[in-house]
């Protein structure tokens, strides 16, 4: 019976919970500001260091400076001999005619010309083209990169 008593509470606060988080609607982006909104139902006493405020700011700051998200690239092309630059844009050229909708990236980096493909949140999203990103270019390889999320 008090098990059964338990459920029934949980079940009810779980749906209260949703519930207000479907009325919100236009909610403020930042979570401090979500926090200090006055227009949410209920009463919310935030007590905290102003250094707490202060770093999460500079947080926000620091963040907003680097465009993208921690994930993953497949680099297909890495080169710093003689005519690096003409076969990084000769394979670029081949792979957008191979794979159009996947977004391409052509860095110089540290005296090597590269390139590399997508933006893949997790690896695992990045192994399912992979496979088919090896069969016409057989040394790509999966590389931890910072990518771009669109909104």
């Amino acid at each position: 019976m008090k098990y059964i008593l338990t459920c029934i509470v949980f079940l009810l606060v779980v749906i209260e919970v949703n519930g207000q988080n479907m009325q919100s609607g236009s909610r403020p982006k930042d979570a401090m500001a979500r926090l200090e909104n006055k227009e949410l139902e209920g009463i919310v006493m935030l007590q905290m260091d102003s250094l707490i405020l202060e770093n999460y700011n500079k947080h926000l700051v620091q963040n907003s400076k680097y465009r993208g998200v921690s994930g993953y690239r497949i680099r297909i092309f890495s080169d710093n001999g003689m005519g690096a630059k003409e076969n990084q844009k000769r394979v670029r050229a081949e792979f957008l005619s191979s794979f159009p909708g996947i977004p391409t990236y052509y860095p110089y980096e540290g005296s090597y010309y590269k390139i590399y493909v997508g933006d893949f949140r997790t690896k695992r999203d990045a192994l399912k083209i992979l496979d088919s990103i090896r069969r016409k270019f057989p040394d790509a390889f999966i590389v931890e990169d910072k990518i771009v999320i669109e909104e």
